[in-house]
């Protein structure tokens, strides 16, 4: 079970990954939507932790794949 992160600040990013966890950084809706994707294709993902303004960005797609995909889980990071 691994977590991935997506976020807005390459400082939040930075910290996630010296606790060990992967991610990227994303500032566009496009950005966000190919991250996304990304994650759900790696069957070793089984948390995604997403910052609240890429959450924003992306509300329908994300609160679509929230209510209908099982795995992984997307969490919302303030």
């Amino acid at each position: 079970m691994k977590f991935y992160i997506i976020s807005d600040n390459i400082d939040t990013q930075m910290g996630m990954r010296l606790a060990g966890i992967e991610g990227v950084v994303a500032h566009t809706a496009e950005e966000v939507s190919s991250a996304l994707d990304t994650a759900f294709a790696d069957e070793s993902i089984a948390v995604v932790l997403m910052t609240e303004k890429l959450v924003e960005l992306c509300r329908e797609r994300v609160y679509d794949l929230k209510l209908n995909c099982r795995r992984p889980l997307i969490v919302e990071v303030p």
